[in-house]
């Protein structure tokens, strides 16, 4: 198969699960050896998933031997004692378990918070400015925040009620 062939390679798929081989494919496989080849191989593998599909099918599951056997074994083991059938071992081991576990909330050191520093520190650096920022202030910015606004004075005075 060379790389001319590399259009034939879909078809030779459809060929090795279908019966007919259509024209085109059939005028390639006169002149190509390694396409033939190919073909060959794919219908073969096809027989043998086919000859396998059938014999998986048919196991659906173990042997109905197969649980007596493993009791079998277990029982060969020895007799097991269960422990928590035992009502008094079962109740101490809650009692040991229910006191380490307040211990351990009573013995936990407690976890002071950040400081009103560190918390200041990280919104300043939380804030974040783009680059171009320094290029886009202007010189009288401050002033211009604080120009009045139409009907406004920069005066502030009261006038006397009457």
């Amino acid at each position: 198969m060379n790389d001319n062939c590399s259009k034939w390679k879909d078809p030779l798929l459809e060929a090795a699960l279908a019966e007919n081989i259509a024209g085109e494919l059939q005028d390639h496989l006169s002149h190509c050896a390694g396409c033939t080849q190919k073909l060959a191989l794919l219908r073969a593998r096809r027989e043998r998933m086919d000859n396998i599909l059938p014999l998986l099918g048919s196991q659906r599951g173990p042997s109905l031997e197969f649980q007596a056997r493993v009791l079998a074994a277990a029982e060969a083991q020895g007799p097991r004692r269960n422990v928590l059938r035992q009502p008094w071992l079962l109740a101490a081991a809650a009692t040991v378990i229910v006191i380490a576990t307040v211990m351990a909330i009573v013995r936990l050191p407690k976890v002071a918070g950040p400081s009103q520093a560190e918390l200041a520190a990280a919104q300043k650096l939380s804030q974040w400015h783009a680059p171009s920022d320094a290029l886009l202030s202007v010189p009288g910015q401050e002033i211009l925040r604080n120009v009045p606004k139409l009907g406004e004075s920069y005066l502030k005075f009261s006038v006397p009620k009457q």
